[in-house]
């Protein structure tokens, strides 16, 4: 039992590692763009980064690899450029 116990952990740990890593990957490739977004509007790269780490799964969510949408912005009925449209699955209880 406490072997399987310690193989447990283990995985948990580099499941956590793996996390940490793809968060911090996420910074640094935007990080640039949240300061200099910062400064246009106000609002801290910090608060804008961890949004997006949030909505997107630090930029794995098919809404971010598919359309770069970090934040789950819907377009208005006179956007007329690209979309992205997903199945969503009933019953589930989440916005999918």
């Amino acid at each position: 039992m406490h072997i399987l116990s310690s193989i447990g952990l283990s995985i948990l740990t580099c499941s956590l590692f793996a996390q940490e890593a793809n968060i911090s990957g996420f910074i640094e490739r935007y990080k640039e763009i949240a300061i200099e977004e910062m400064h246009r509007t106000g609002i801290p790269a910090s608060v804008k980064l961890a949004q997006a780490i949030l909505e997107s799964d630090a930029g794995k969510s098919d809404l971010a690899t598919n359309s770069n949408n970090h934040f789950g912005i819907k377009c208005g009925v006179e956007w007329d450029g690209p979309v992205f449209y997903k199945k969503m699955m009933t019953g589930t209880g989440g916005a999918g």
